[in-house]
């Protein structure tokens, strides 16, 4: 959409230098005009005395006066300075008075003569006022003479030159008023009775590409998209009342206008009516029309394109939270009437964040590009598809005759966004999980169906994700149980409802212990013991997480201090951390302080991390885990073997441990004691120089497949459950502690 109004010749005025030289020689003319000085007297006289005395004289009573001797020298003055008034003696040597008057005059210039000469005679009287003399004083003169000849003089002159002043003044105006007129950026014109053109200023040129003369005499309404509004509105008012209209109306450009293109331009008309009084009969009598057309065009698209973007997704262009809203109220109130149905979908992307975490921002928006793309494809053109969130969408299907359509197009999605996305060079799979709920059977408003749509795609995503389901009144009361849940682990760290058990980790060979790795237990009030898969994942959802990891952190370090006052030294203990936790910007530093605090050194700790958290951007991953390794901690991929690691992010990566996950182990053959990926895990763990832990090892032909395969350390219930404190103690007292590999 076009926003530079340069590029549109109709969208400006064009002034060129010609115009504004002559604007502002008006306006210097005008300036002239307003420049009023005192009166000026040159004296011209061959009689020295003479001259001086009248000098004298004048001077007396304010004038300004110069003087010259001959009619050349008098000439030579008045090039140099304006004079108002001339005392002008007849009979001189060389240039006498009548041909210096002569001159004067064919000069054009305007100042005012009196005569005063010693030759009386009514010749010479009459010969200088035909030469443009404006009085005649006789030598010798009384100076009450002089004085009065003077004032009346210079005041006939003022009178002509006020005269000339509002000539020009008038010239001048209407100059400026023509040339601000003919330069407006606004259409200016002015109608007749029959509302045809009488005047139309030059815009009209640039705006729609005609001459002033082509459109001389023609209608209004020729310019006109749509003329019947407007002649109702600005021709047929009444005509007994004065009316200023304002409308927007769309003026048609020339046929084959050379520049701009020839969509109609879109103004905001001012009109106001004209008439006169007959005073013959009072009536007023309709004289016509003027008005001022602005071109609001830009504004127009400006104004389309706000409301554009106050109701789309800026990425997707899809309709946004707003726009759907709107019509998802009206499908409702088309369904009320008909005693139809609609259906809503939610459509949540199932491990997005893994996309943006790994790839990047600005693949993940071509991600949701595409994604939006394919939905697009598969929906009908009445359905309305709309992005409300990161990775979340929502879709109206009106005029559902039966739920098996709106079933059927919620797999036909699911089923299309299976398919691989080349992104870069890289090829992922993105599935969906979409909840559905149906008007009138599961809400009658719009907020309740797109929240019993979300309850239902919650449900799926409990389920293993990538499925279709729909609402049913038992998810109110699941949802409703997350909620109290989440009110309850809030309150569970203020009651000190959580707890730590350690199980051992030891060496398979001798039975020693290699260290220890910290659980966390709540103990339900109504519930019982909860093991951390019944709330872990639904404290990272809510992020209550953060302050149940940082109490870990400090109840461990704690546990650990005791134990050195009694003389008992783990060589380490186990902490997991969570993905949020390791995005704090102080999670290092405030583990650091705390090992302080506690006086214990950074190798008596490891941090567990799973596989894909700590695969999950991986320069910032590695930045944060350089600061805890310096401190001297440990650490340790939890869960290895279920993720996406490389190579090479495992050789860049400050790890000390892998943690093999219990179902490698799970899948050791009793009867052959033979797992090929044990042995790929354990071989890549030696390769890259790196301690390994299998977990979940519950039987004896487990460990002892694990200890020939070459993995040295294990952790299960065929070595310990999980103990108390109390029973962590006896059990670091009894048992050998040996090295951490």
């Amino acid at each position: 959409m076009p926003t530079d109004t340069d590029s549109n010749p109709s969208q400006k005025t064009r002034i060129s230098r010609s115009d504004t030289i002559q604007f502002l020689g008006a306006l210097e003319q005008l300036q002239k005009l307003q420049d009023v000085q005192p009166p000026r007297i040159l004296i011209v006289d061959d009689d020295k005395p003479h001259r001086e005395s009248l000098i004298t004289l004048l001077g007396l009573v304010g004038y300004e006066c110069l003087s010259a001797g001959s009619g050349s020298e008098a000439l030579a003055v008045l090039k140099r300075h304006h004079v108002d008034l001339l005392l002008l003696d007849l009979l001189m040597p060389g240039m006498d008075g009548h041909q210096l008057m002569e001159l004067v005059r064919a000069r054009n210039q305007d100042a005012a003569i009196i005569v005063i000469s010693g030759d009386a005679t009514w010749a010479a009287a009459t010969k200088a006022m035909r030469r443009g003399a404006d009085n005649f004083i006789r030598k010798p003169y009384a100076p009450d003479e002089v004085f009065v000849a003077i004032k009346r003089s210079l005041a006939q002159r003022e009178q002509r030159k006020l005269l000339e002043r509002k000539m020009v003044r008038q010239r001048v105006s209407e100059q400026l008023h023509r040339f601000i007129v003919d330069k407006s950026p606004d259409f200016i014109y002015i109608l007749d009775a029959s509302g045809c053109f009488r005047f139309v200023n030059e815009r009209i040129s640039d705006l729609l590409g005609y001459t002033r003369e082509e459109l001389l005499g023609c209608h209004f309404n020729s310019l006109l998209v749509d003329a019947t509004v407007t002649e109702k509105v600005i021709f047929n008012t009444p005509r007994d009342v004065e009316k200023t209209v304002t409308l927007e109306v769309q003026f048609n450009k020339k046929p084959g206008m050379k520049s701009g293109n020839s969509d109609p331009v879109t103004v905001e008309l001012t009109v106001q009516s004209a008439y006169y009084r007959d005073f013959t009969n009072g009536r007023r009598v309709f004289l016509g029309s003027y008005g001022v057309a602005r071109d609001i065009s830009m504004r127009k698209q400006v104004e389309s394109q706000i409301c554009y973007q106050a109701h789309h997704d800026h990425l997707t262009g899809l309709p946004n939270r707003s726009l759907f809203n709107d019509r998802l109220a009206l499908a409702i109130k088309q369904a009320r009437r008909n005693k139809g149905k609609i259906a809503v979908f939610f459509i949540d992307l199932d491990h997005f964040k893994t996309i943006n975490d790994t790839l990047g921002h600005a693949l993940g928006d071509r991600a949701l590009e595409a994604i939006a793309s394919r939905i697009e494809n598969c929906i009908r053109r009445g359905d309305t598809l709309s992005r409300i969130g990161g990775d979340e969408f929502v879709l109206l299907m009106p005029q559902l005759k039966m739920e098996e359509d709106a079933d059927n197009l919620a797999r036909n999605i699911v089923e299309i966004l299976q398919a691989p996305l080349c992104l870069g060079h890289h090829e992922v799979i993105i599935t969906a999980s979409i909840g559905i709920a149906v008007y009138p059977d599961h809400g009658r408003d719009a907020n309740t169906l797109i929240n019993h749509a979300d309850l239902a795609m919650y449900e799926i995503k409990s389920r293993g994700k990538n499925n279709v389901g729909f609402y049913s009144p038992k998810l109110d009361k699941v949802h409703l149980s997350n909620l109290s849940f989440e009110v309850e682990m809030r309150n569970a760290l203020e009651r000190n409802e959580f707890i730590i058990e350690y199980q051992p980790q030891v060496r398979l060979g001798d039975g020693s212990i290699r260290g220890l790795e910290a659980l966390v237990r709540w103990q339900h009030p109504t519930r019982g013991r909860l093991a951390p898969c019944d709330f872990i994942g639904k404290a990272e959802e809510n992020q209550t997480i953060l302050p149940l990891g940082n109490w870990v952190i400090e109840q461990v370090l704690h546990d650990v201090r005791n134990w050195r006052k009694q003389g008992i030294d783990p060589p380490v203990v186990a902490i997991n951390v969570s993905a949020l936790q390791l995005r704090q910007s102080n999670f290092t530093t405030v583990l650091v302080e705390l090992l302080q605090r506690y006086d214990i050194p950074g190798h008596c700790i490891e941090l567990e991390l799973t596989e894909n958290v700590i695969m999950q951007d991986v320069n910032d991953k590695m930045r944060c885990l350089k600061k805890v390794t310096d401190a001297g901690i440990r650490i340790a991929i939890d869960d290895f073997g279920t993720g996406y690691s490389s190579l090479s992010n495992l050789q860049r990566l400050p790890v000390d441990t892998l943690k093999m996950d219990q179902s490698f182990v799970d899948g050791i053959n009793p009867a052959t004691g033979e797992n090929s990926m044990v042995s790929i895990i354990i071989a890549m763990a030696r390769g890259l120089g790196l301690g390994l832990i299998a977990e979940g090892v519950e039987k004896p032909h487990q460990a002892q497949y694990l200890e020939q395969a070459g993995c040295r350390q294990g952790q299960g219930f065929l070595f310990s459950t999980p103990l108390n404190f109390s029973s962590t103690v006896r059990y670091l007292e009894q048992a050998p502690c040996g090295p951490v590999q």
